[in-house]
């Protein structure tokens, strides 16, 4: 069994940026040798632009112009000039329309992305954020109520100077692009050498933006991640479902503007929980042809990377989220979801699992060896107890050749990579920030206004889930526990306006802060000193140079990179110990930290007396192992292994080869010609969704429809081949009476205008299905919901009802029995369904009825094959009849379902009459999915809607389907 104990960074990413920097070139090089189109660009999706954007026009800062003064009529009524003959005026330059300044927050993702400037051309896509307008009250002094950006000191405007988005003119906006297309950051974000970066704004109505991040992201998703239902931080009337029609408009923005400028070959990064909508909606849009020259049958393909800066729950607390599927799904769009932490993989898997019933499965990577194979297979019996594998093979520290695994969700036959990679911070510029020249005089000040004292130090957003509360209290513990250190030591805490208010935790702050102070403090020393404000930079370097103890203890955290800067910050001072929450995505990767439960407020009190009593040699030892891991694992380094990874997953089963979508003209210009026509079937998945209860999948309206117009024209020949058996094909499908029937994958088929069944089965050796049997009583018996389906011809073992990840193992474990112990002594075969597995012999499959009823039929000049899962692709296969690039006749031999059953008489050889064009075997799922079938349609409703195309009839069903799944 898996276990948390997981190294929280992975085998091969402890190396040098540098060295990640040769295995992206490397991997790079090896695609373009193998012919993989690569455009060099990476597009970042991000909520924000990385920059702030004040509007300097007046039209939208103060409504309309006043007209100009009307000119003169007449030519000649205009005086002349008494400067004619004086030299022109310079007239003064245009104003420009926008000022830009560097965003305040995010610094950590926004370094990490602009360093991939030294290997790609990148673009940033971001909403502009509000506008707004550099109006200042008319005493001239900044609005009471505006903040200030740490990073440049400069003033925030309020509310009351932000300006609505209608009010911005498509000149504006024009103007606002060529302002963006010059840009540069003054905060020296930019490498010095290196490709473009081009900023793209989205622009959305204040509504949607403000309902999207205000609201659906802030009040649902935001507390959901840290393990807070909604109606723990809402005020009142607390709903799940509130503003989610905003986040789902504004992510089909983000959607659409990428699209317009996506080119073939692009890698794309989206970033954070603000845009869990948007790999699926890239992916329709790419699927469906919206997007030019990528997707469709011609065009080149994207790779979709989504990285989840916040946590993410456990599968129980995910799934008390009404919209659960729509996320998951937005989610699985991509080609490979990256978390902080080992742990968010494994609950994120674990959630797509329980919750939507995905199976999961190991995805290989090739590594850049350019002897590495270019597909990876899948291996499905290779994971763990809980269906989770995260292991990589083969891969030295120096980048040598191997397979990278990745936990796979498997989706329709798209398969998602999941893992993990931590984001550090900006050492290099945090360490220069360090030693700007407003930090000493700082540091110095409150050195000698607490000389005698131990400064504890800690800086959280006044936010529910950073524990501000339960650190107070600990302090006070401490105080209590430890009254040796009463007037000795002060707390200085910082809390950070959030982005949203709570006056209801601002008050308990306040009240615990005063009750603390009054009780341990006097009229000349007080013990905790708290600061509701947002510091600036130079304030918050030497705060942390200062203290002797830093203590960080969010309820719930991600990555938190005020741990980070504080190390740094100490390499210069006192090199002071940290004690951090074990609730943080950071807490493995610091492991010389003193890692606390939050809630144990003993142990946060105990670990503020081991801090302040450690020796100087424990000090500087942690303090060293820490310092190693931040200025190693930085915020370059993670986006230079982000890069190798979506690059590594180009060549792997997700993208090996899109099957392209079935061109509906072609299929209906070939039907048409064809003088007879053969159309095959599967049932389950094809015809019909899959549902949780097998005798619930009945055929639609729609399906019997387009059943019954195909089969009464006597130019065809429709077989419907399932794995269903006899009985339930005759009760639903069996009133019509020109279509024919293959029952158990193949072991029995009626003919059209029969109602006798022909056995194939009935020569074979069935004693197997006893001993069989057997081993699936014994599995049945310790898998809660699963049952046992006896056919003539097969047995089946289905675990749809049981625990997900429990029916999975159970399915792994009997499968190895069975392939182990009874295959080899039996001629059976052993088959992983969906949520079954089934056993058959091995002459009896799909592929031997489709060629008996091919051979039967040789003079047909269209076939139409739709099938859904692994027993279909023997239909696929049975139908390759023609080698690469023929376009001569194929001949077929006899096959062993015509002369197992009629071995009276000599049977020969024929020669169809099909052509190679004429054949669509079509796979129902994902693009991506391996299939041996030409074409692809994603849903089962779409396979109806094209044989209703065929004979002119068009859907009835509710509502039009939209095409593509992910």
């Amino acid at each position: 069994m898996d276990t948390f104990a997981e190294p929280y960074t992975r085998a091969g990413d402890d190396i040098s940026l540098d060295a990640v920097r040769d295995h992206v070139r490397a991997l790079e090089g090896r695609h373009k040798a193998n012919g993989v189109q690569l455009s060099g660009r990476i597009i970042h999706v991000c909520h924000y632009l990385p920059v702030t954007c004040t509007i300097t026009s007046t039209a939208a800062r103060d409504g309309v112009l006043s007209p100009p003064p009307t000119p003169p009529r007449v030519l000649s009524d205009v005086p002349p000039s008494p400067s004619d003959e004086l030299p022109p005026l310079a007239l003064p330059a245009q104003p420009e329309r926008w000022k830009l300044t560097p965003r305040y927050g995010h610094s950590a993702m926004t370094s990490g992305i602009r360093s991939l400037s030294v290997t790609h051309e990148q673009i940033i896509l971001g909403w502009t954020g509000d506008i707004l307008s550099p109006a200042a009250p008319p005493d001239g002094n900044s609005s009471p109520d505006g903040d200030v950006n740490p990073s440049t000191g400069e003033r925030v405007p309020s509310v009351r100077d932000r300006i609505p988005s209608s009010r911005i003119s498509q000149e504006d906006k024009d103007a606002l692009d060529v302002e963006l297309a010059q840009y540069i950051d003054k905060n020296g974000f930019e490498p010095e050498t290196g490709k473009p970066i081009s900023y793209l704004p989205l622009w959305m109505e204040d509504n949607v933006a403000h309902g999207h991040y205000d609201g659906y992201c802030k009040q649902t998703l935001w507390p959901l991640f840290h393990y807070l239902l909604w109606q723990d931080v809402a005020t009142e009337h607390a709903s799940a479902d509130a503003n989610y029609e905003y986040y789902e408009q504004a992510n089909q923005a983000f959607a659409t503007r990428l699209a317009s400028v996506l080119k073939p070959g692009d890698l794309v990064w989206v970033h954070d929980y603000h845009l869990l909508l948007v790999p699926r909606m890239l992916r329709n849009a790419m699927h469906s042809g919206a997007v030019s020259g990528v997707g469709g049958e011609n065009g080149g393909d994207v790779t979709i990377g989504l990285f989840v800066h916040t946590p993410f729950p456990s599968s129980e607390v995910f799934r008390c989220l009404p919209r659960r599927k729509e996320i998951l799904d937005g989610m699985l769009g991509a080609n490979l979801i990256c978390f902080q932490t080992y742990s968010y993989t494994r609950h994120f898997t674990s959630t797509c699992v329980r919750v939507c019933g995905y199976e999961t499965t190991s995805k290989g990577a090739p590594a850049a060896s350019a002897s590495a194979s270019r597909s990876a297979s899948v291996v499905p019996r290779s994971t763990t107890a809980t269906g989770i594998e995260f292991t990589r093979s083969g891969k030295s520290k120096k980048g040598g050749a191997g397979v990278e695994k990745y936990v796979g969700i498997d989706v329709q036959g798209h398969v998602a990579a999941v893992t993990h990679c931590p984001v550090g911070v900006d050492a290099e510029r945090v360490a220069k920030d360090t030693l700007r020249a407003g930090v000493q005089p700082k540091l110095e000040a409150l050195r000698a206004l607490y000389a005698d004292k131990k400064i504890i130090v800690g800086r959280d957003k006044l936010d529910v889930v950073k524990g501000v509360l339960q650190k107070l209290r600990a302090f006070e513990k401490f105080l209590h526990d430890y009254p040796e250190w009463q007037r000795k030591v002060v707390l200085i805490q910082v809390t950070s306006p959030a982005l949203t208010d709570s006056p209801k935790l601002e008050r308990q702050v306040s009240e615990l802060v005063a009750h603390i102070n009054g009780e341990y403090g006097s009229l000349d020393f007080v013990p905790v000193h708290h600061y509701h404000q947002t510091l600036r930079k130079d304030e918050f370097y030497a705060l942390l140079s200062a203290a002797d103890l830093g203590v960080i203890t969010p309820l719930r955290d991600g990555m938190n990179t005020t741990s980070m800067e504080f190390v740094i910050a100490q390499e210069r001072t006192k090199r002071s110990p940290l004690v951090l929450s074990e609730f943080m995505g950071i807490s493995q990767h610091m492991a010389d930290a003193l890692q606390v439960n939050p809630w144990d407020l003993g142990d946060v009190a105990a670990a503020m007396n081991r801090g302040l009593v450690m020796s100087e040699e424990e000090k500087a030892s942690r303090h060293a192992a820490l310092h190693s891991v931040v200025t190693t694992h930085t915020s370059h380094t993670w986006a230079a292994v982000l890069a190798k990874m979506l690059l590594s997953q180009i060549n792997g089963q997700n993208t090996a080869r899109q099957t392209p979508y079935i061109p509906r003209d072609s299929l209906k210009t070939l039907y048409d010609n064809a003088g007879k026509r053969l159309f095959l079937f599967d049932y389950d998945g094809t015809l019909t969704p899959i549902v949780k209860m097998p005798s619930m999948a009945l055929p639609s309206p729609d399906a019997l429809t387009a059943l019954a117009k195909l089969s009464s024209d006597p130019n065809n020949i429709v077989y419907i081949v399932s794995g269903r058996d006899q009985a339930f094909l005759e009760e639903h499908l069996g009133h019509f009476p020109r279509l024919g029937m293959s029952a158990e994958h193949g072991g029995f088929i009626r003919s059209p205008d029969s109602a006798v069944w022909m056995n194939f089965t009935a020569s074979l050796d069935m004693s197997w299905m006893e001993e069989v049997a057997e081993i699936f009583r014994y599995y049945t018996e310790r898998t809660t919901g699963s049952h046992i389906e006896m056919k003539k011809s097969s047995i089946t073992w289905h675990y749809r009802s049981t625990d997900p990840e429990w029916g999975q193992f159970q399915c792994r474990q009997c499968q190895d029995l069975l392939e182990n112990n009874v295959v080899p002594k039996r001629p059976i075969e052993v088959l992983v369904g969906k949520k079954n597995l089934e056993v058959r012999p091995i002459a009896v499959n799909k592929g031997e009825i489709v060629k008996r009823i091919l051979y039967q039929n040789p003079g047909v000049e269209f076939i139409f094959c739709a099938g859904d899962d692994k027993t279909d692709e023997d239909m696929f296969r049975a139908l390759l009849l023609f080698p690469p690039s023929s376009t001569g006749k194929a001949t077929m031999e006899p096959p062993l379902s015509v002369t197992l059953v009629d071995n009276t008489k000599e049977h020969s050889d024929v020669e169809l009459a099909v052509s190679p064009e004429a054949v669509f075997t079509t796979a129902v799922g994902h693009s991506s999915k391996r299939t041996l079938a030409s074409w692809h349609v994603t849903t089962p409703e779409e396979v109806v809607e094209h044989m209703l195309h065929l004979v002119g009839e068009v859907p009835k069903g509710p509502g039009e389907e939209v095409k593509g799944y992910l």
